[in-house]
């Protein structure tokens, strides 16, 4: 477990200094001005796929997905299963720590597509459980094209929380860079790694088989 969290600490520490960086107006600055060349971007047909990450990926959502892979969790009662859980969980669950830890205002309400969303603009919980739900994705396919297809989203979703005018682009880098950290906490080594997950998913199922 130490092992772990020691892997993990450099990304924990980048998303830390990015959180205090993220508060200096200068940065903010850049920030707005990267976003405004997002924004220049905007029309109907990206406006609905943004609209569409939003809805797919909110907080709702998230309760949903979380309490799915729970009861898949439980009914499967494989390793992969439940690390899966947890990369959910723990990335998503930094992602609200972290906006509680760093207080720093969302892009001017005039820039939102979504209306007052409030504050606790970092980092952005849309990208952070999007992240956490491919990571857990590729945890229980192991698949190259379950990688690609992740990245793709979530590369979208980052795009799309900076369209919508409700995040800085630091925020969206943020969000994957703890979800990263999270991430390497939860799967690195042991038992818990995804390879050796699949063997043991291999094995467990069949047997679950059996019992009908």
């Amino acid at each position: 477990m130490v092992i772990r969290f020691v892997v993990g600490l450099p990304l924990l520490v980048l998303v830390t200094v990015l959180g205090i960086v993220a508060e200096i107006p200068a940065w903010t600055a850049v920030d707005g001005a990267l976003a405004q060349i997002v924004h220049d971007a905007r029309n109907p047909f990206l406006t609905g796929v943004a609209l569409l990450l939003n809805l797919l990926f909110g907080t709702e959502a998230g309760v949903v997905i979380s309490l799915a892979m729970g009861v898949f969790a439980l009914v499967v009662r494989t390793p992969e299963a439940v690390r899966a859980l947890l990369v959910v969980l723990a990335g998503w669950g930094l992602g609200a720590l972290l906006k509680i830890l760093f207080d720093r205002p969302r892009p001017p309400v005039g820039f939102s597509m979504l209306g007052d969303m409030g504050d606790t603009s970092f980092p952005s919980g849309h990208v952070c459980l999007t992240a956490a739900v491919a990571v857990a994705a590729w945890v229980l396919v192991g698949r190259r094209w379950v990688v690609a297809v992740g990245m793709v989203l979530v590369a979208g979703q980052m795009l799309a929380r900076v369209y919508l005018g409700v995040h800085y682009p630091t925020d969206v880098l943020a969000a994957v860079v703890a979800v990263a950290a999270s991430s390497v906490i939860v799967l690195n080594g042991g038992p818990g790694h995804p390879r050796a997950s699949r063997r043991a998913a291999r094995e467990v199922i069949p047997s679950l088989g059996k019992m009908r």
